[in-house]
């Protein structure tokens, strides 16, 4: 992995603990997982922490968003509890692309 990339996905880590999310696994997978990023290819992550629980797709969205802030590069996460990643298996996006070919960094 890319040492640009591994920094900025530190600092989100951080980010999202700013914001609450608490003992996340932070999973890269994507372009820059396979090593096909372009100049403005995103750094695709899959946020996995019980702190999520509570709050519906679009709460998780925003607080996910708010994690960013300061951080000024292209981050496109989803964020799901440890129940919800697990139980998605063959069949599913995370299933398939995710943990077949994901790489978990924190």
């Amino acid at each position: 992995m890319d040492k640009r990339v591994h920094s900025v996905i530190l600092r989100y880590r951080d980010g999202l603990d700013k914001v609450g999310v608490r003992n996340s696994k932070i999973i890269l997978y994507g372009s820059y997982n396979n090593a096909t990023a372009r100049e403005y290819s995103d750094i695709d992550l899959i946020v996995v922490s019980d702190s999520l629980a509570d709050l519906d797709i679009w709460e998780r969205q925003c607080i996910l968003g708010d994690a960013t802030s300061g951080i000024y590069e292209p981050i496109e996460a989803m964020g799901y509890t440890v129940a919800e990643y697990e139980a998605m298996g063959p069949g599913t996006f995370i299933g398939q692309e995710v943990k077949a070919k994901g790489i978990e960094v924190v």
